[in-house]
């Protein structure tokens, strides 16, 4: 891959809130995604994180109503009946060690990761981290010594999402114009450099 190809991966790599839930993702979908992830960096080589993946309808559905989405977005209650994920994957750690500084940026990695292979699918991701505790025990991963730390939810793009500057009316903030276009202001590259 070429850099241009990967500025293009990376641009394909916006948060994505709304799916084609019909389109269904099969557990081995997101067990690939899962694979990518393994050959991530970790610190010291550890390899804590452990995944839990989310396929089967029942399951889907006891997760969805404990995520929160689009903070910005305040009279949005996330996605409808139609546009819900098809998939969802949490990246959990040991109970011992979540808050360590290095776990807490394998996570990141390891999030990232995953966003950027289900982009280089055409699958939509959403990097969620506001989500009601008990989630721990509706995916089971509390009995196994675990937290959860992130949970993506992936699926068949079902918004249209474009990258402009943030020097317009809305700064950094995202937005949705009347078609439901999701906006994404970025800062120019050099606004960035110091």
């Amino acid at each position: 891959m070429n850099s241009k190809n990967f500025q293009d991966l990376v641009r394909s790599s916006r948060t994505h809130r709304r799916f084609a839930e019909d389109e269904l993702l099969c557990h081995g979908d997101l067990v690939a995604l899962v694979n990518a992830a393994r050959f991530a960096p970790s610190g010291n080589n550890m390899q804590v994180l452990r995944f839990h993946i989310v396929s089967e309808p029942a399951e889907r559905s006891a997760v969805f109503p404990r995520l929160h989405w689009a903070a910005l977005l305040r009279d949005w209650n996330g996605p409808a009946v139609g546009e819900r994920p098809a998939g969802y994957i949490a990246i959990c750690a040991p109970k011992a060690v979540a808050a360590n500084p290095i776990c807490l940026i394998d996570t990141g990695i390891a999030a990232q990761t995953i966003a950027l292979a289900a982009a280089s699918r055409d699958l939509g991701c959403c990097i969620i981290k506001s989500f009601d505790p008990d989630v721990n025990d509706v995916m089971g991963v509390s009995a196994e010594g675990y937290v959860t730390e992130l949970v993506l939810a992936l699926g068949v793009r079902g918004e249209r999402v474009v990258l402009e500057t943030s020097e317009g009316e809305h700064g950094l903030a995202y937005w949705r114009d009347a078609e439901g276009t999701h906006h994404v202001p970025k800062l120019p590259l050099e606004d960035l450099l110091i």
